[in-house]
């Protein structure tokens, strides 16, 4: 079973991106996701590849773990919201 959660990085680096959009599998595998950056662009992917918007190659921690780091809001979502955000998202390149 897929789910689906928004994720705000609070940080200061202009390189990376603000807002993480991800569809995990049962085993807390990426599926696909959506990195969000300051200026507004919202690149998608579904592969894992040399790119910063690449899939990772290890499972993620679970919510709690990563609601726990302080520079992450955790915020769940719907398969059709994470589905309008990576309609609206242009592929990693």
């Amino acid at each position: 079973m897929l789910s689906h959660f928004a994720c705000r990085w609070d940080h200061d680096d202009p390189d990376d991106p603000v807002f993480l959009y991800e569809e995990v599998d049962a085993l807390r595998n990426e599926v696909r996701k959506v990195h969000e950056y300051r200026d507004g662009r919202l690149i998608r992917t579904d592969r894992i590849s040399d790119l910063n918007d690449s899939l990772a190659s290890e499972p993620l921690p679970t919510l709690d773990e990563i609601t726990a780091q302080p520079e992450f809001t955790v915020q769940p979502l719907t398969a059709a919201e994470f589905d309008a955000v990576w309609a609206r998202a242009t592929d990693a390149r």
